[in-house]
């Protein structure tokens, strides 16, 4: 017999949520609080308790998650939990805090950046202009770069806010960058040794109210945080490490431990969960049920099956 979903099941949201998505109140907040506080909860009862006394300690690194702590002025804001796992099998955990940022190209800078710091003002952190290499050119390969906005933010809540205010105008603004041949005169004088700023200055030279529309394209804001901050501190999963905590004034050093090669033994966990789904679609947590979860753990597993779709 095949299970399929006869798309009347609803799920139930009675229980507790944690992350409600709405204007950024401080309900929002204190949820998202919550959740961390929670979590926190959970990893001690596995052992992984936050070290909250100065000192070094070694550690193989197993996980690591992004969080959301309080700063000294109480503010929420993103950080990294890392996981450890020592030589005699004690845990512990410690959080790094990191701004995130996403990059900007546009036109007109200055204007940009004046207009982003007062429309964004108490969700931009920090503005500055960075050069990067534009990998969408055929001859990237060279090292020509453009200048970019850095926007940073203290929270992935920010971000995720200011970008889904300015991607709608960036999809719009880059079809219409493509309709025109702005974009080659760029690179043909980029190639020639001009200067790639005066020349978007000359073709975009026009009054425009609106600054959104000078925003023509978005990188990294799709990187996940906790993955972005541990490329930039060359932090690495199954490596040992030196942790040196010295308070919650200053951030924690996560030195790496070439020397120490043998790694402990971690207790492994693996699953899989079958469910029910609509012909050609996939599953729905809105509408489709569970059937069936298998798990095993250290060698040993378990099967539990959903009687209800017999």
């Amino acid at each position: 017999m095949v299970l399929q979903n006869s798309g009347r099941f609803k799920a139930d949201r009675g229980g507790q949520i944690f992350f409600l998505r709405d204007d950024g109140s401080s309900l929002s907040a204190l949820k998202r609080l919550e959740h961390s506080q929670f979590t926190d909860e959970m990893d001690s009862r596995f052992g992984f308790d936050r070290i909250q006394e100065p000192g070094e300690k070694t550690g193989w690194l197993i996980n690591m998650h992004p969080t959301e702590i309080l700063d000294e002025d109480k503010r929420l804001v993103s950080a990294v939990d890392y996981y450890f796992i020592q030589e005699d099998g004690s845990r512990f955990k410690v959080h790094i805090q990191k701004a995130c940022f996403p990059s900007f190209q546009t036109i007109f800078l200055c204007k940009v950046i004046s207009y982003l710091s007062k429309k964004f003002q108490g969700k931009v952190a920090k503005l500055e202009m960075v050069p990067k290499e534009d990998l969408d050119l055929p001859n990237h390969l060279v090292g020509l770069k453009r200048n970019y906005i850095k926007l940073a933010f203290n929270t992935m809540d920010d971000l995720n806010k200011v970008r889904r205010e300015i991607a709608p105008a960036v999809r719009k603004n880059r079809e219409k960058e493509q309709s025109n041949d702005a974009y080659t005169s760029m690179l043909s004088s980029a190639l020639s040794g001009g200067n790639a700023m005066s020349v978007d200055e000359e073709a975009m030279a026009k009054s425009i109210s609106e600054q959104l529309d000078n925003i023509i394209d978005m990188r990294e804001y799709d990187v996940p945080y906790h993955v972005r901050v541990s490329i930039d501190l060359k932090i690495h999963v199954a490596h040992w490490y030196n942790v040196r905590y010295r308070g919650s004034s200053y951030p924690p050093e996560i030195v790496r431990r070439d020397d120490l090669v043998e790694r402990p033994d971690p207790v492994v966990l693996a699953f899989d969960i079958e469910t029910t789904k609509l012909p050609l679609k996939f599953p729905d947590a809105e509408t489709d049920q569970i059937m069936m979860i298998s798990y095993m753990i250290d060698g040993q597993g378990d099967c539990y099956r959903n009687t209800l779709c017999n």
